[in-house]
């Protein structure tokens, strides 16, 4: 990159990548839709073993925002031959962090979460969801490190394609599985697992058919599989380790939101499963902008052009702002509406649906707040995002847990926690990038 990105330029980056995310995320809500129509029950655990699934996985994801970061650097110094170990040898890690992680779950799930639970019955039917789901790791993983070479190399184009073929394999099989049409098995929410593993299968047979198909391997010097090469590791590491935990502490933030939520009792863990299940199909887009500001930062700060960071994370910040503008409408017309999508229960929906509000003002607060914050790794400085992060959930924990105290009986005042967290992620975030500090950072 020789100048400042356009508008048109961030667009063109960033939209592939929020049609992915909302296809890929549709696969969550799909699932969550079905199985409010099978059982309170089912929705609720859900909640708690869909959670604990996601914290593994987007802790494994972490290995894919140092790869990103990486490559985007190399990408922007114009090293092509290295990117193809930096792709080969992230491979290498996340499938090996994909096997422990399965062993780690067979082994200690069942006590953790007995151990934060009340409910027999819930706990029954998160582990017969948990036990199956888990083995989607080693595909979804695969896909992240895949996907973190496209938007690297700033050729986004297919990933929303996988990610609807992901989503499209996922709700024909959960309407099969869920409800044991067609002559196939009803399985309820043990259905709902199996279709997400064999929905990832597909999507890692694609996105490496377009690897070997559409790239030019011989630039990037990909594909050939050499021995780990510790070096290329242990670089991926140091930038990833960091992002890792910060996303172990982001995501156990949201586990123990569901757990203090399930004290305060099952219909509001339902309803804040349907919730949970909306936010972030209404955040994909900043999760999308946070990606493109991060490879844009990245690709600058390799091809010498600092003095554009400033002026890419204002005009990034302003596509993310009217997207989430754009996006709290359909909150504002029909909450309810929504709602009732998911289940059929009317209290349940009475019970939760003005916390649509909430997390569509939350979804406004962090359209700035998360474009912000992804610039810090995109520096390198991932020590210091961790350390952002975690003050950040130690804020938000505090509100959640004074919120589910004082205010039990009203779910949307137990959401407005998640104000807190963007309000405070995203001061902290201009003001570490105001010193500068990052600029010394070299990887």
């Amino acid at each position: 990159m020789s100048s400042l990105p356009s508008y048109r330029r961030i667009w063109s980056v960033s939209w592939p990548l929020i049609i992915g995310l909302l296809a890929e995320n549709i696969v969550g809500v799909i699932d969550t839709a079905f199985l409010g129509h099978v059982s309170d029950l089912d929705l609720a655990a859900s909640a708690i073993a869909g959670t604990f699934y996601v914290i593994m996985f987007v802790v494994g994801m972490g290995l894919g925002t140092g790869t990103q970061i990486l490559i985007a650097r190399r990408n922007g110094e114009k090293k092509y031959d290295k990117i193809g170990g930096i792709f080969e040898n992230s491979l290498y890690l996340v499938w090996v962090f994909s096997v422990a992680v399965i062993v780690i779950s067979f082994i200690f799930s069942r006590n953790i979460l007995g151990f934060m639970l009340n409910s027999e019955e819930i706990l029954d039917a998160a582990m017969r969801y948990l036990d199956i789901r888990v083995f989607t790791l080693f595909f979804a993983l695969g896909c992240v490190v895949m996907r973190s070479f496209f938007v690297g190399v700033q050729f986004t184009r297919y990933i929303s394609i996988g990610a609807f073929i992901v989503a499209g394999t996922n709700f024909i099989l959960d309407y099969l599985l869920i409800f044991g049409k067609f002559g196939f098995p009803k399985m309820g929410i043990e259905g709902a697992a199996l279709a997400s593993v064999f929905a990832e299968v597909v999507g890692f047979a694609y996105f490496i058919y377009i690897i070997v198909k559409k790239i030019n391997l011989a630039k990037y010097n990909m594909f050939t599989f050499k021995n780990p090469q510790l070096k290329v590791i242990s670089q991926t590491m140091s930038l990833s380790v960091f992002t890792m935990l910060q996303n172990l502490l982001s995501l156990s933030s949201w586990f123990l939101f569901f757990v203090i939520i399930e004290k305060t009792g099952e219909k509001n863990l339902a309803a804040s499963n349907i919730i949970r299940s909306y936010y972030i199909l209404a955040i994909c887009p900043l999760w999308a902008y946070g990606s493109a500001v991060s490879t844009l930062v990245s690709n600058a700060i390799g091809a010498k052009q600092r003095r554009y960071v400033f002026r890419i994370i204002r005009r990034v910040t302003v596509l993310c702002l009217i997207t989430s503008i754009i996006a709290f409408i359909p909150t504002l017309v029909s909450a309810r509406g929504i709602m009732s999508l998911y289940t059929d229960n009317i209290e349940l929906v009475e019970i939760g649906f003005k916390a649509f509000y909430v997390v569509g003002i939350a979804n406004i607060l962090s359209s700035v707040a998360w474009t912000i914050f992804s610039v810090i790794s995109a520096t390198g400085n991932t020590m210091i995002a961790l350390f952002v992060e975690t003050f950040a959930i130690v804020c938000y924990l505090a509100s959640v847990y004074y919120f589910a105290i004082k205010f039990h009986n009203r779910v949307e005042i137990i959401w407005c926690s998640e104000n807190v967290y963007q309000i405070v992620l995203g001061v902290l975030s201009i003001l570490y990038l105001r010193t500068n500090h990052w600029t010394k950072k070299e990887i």
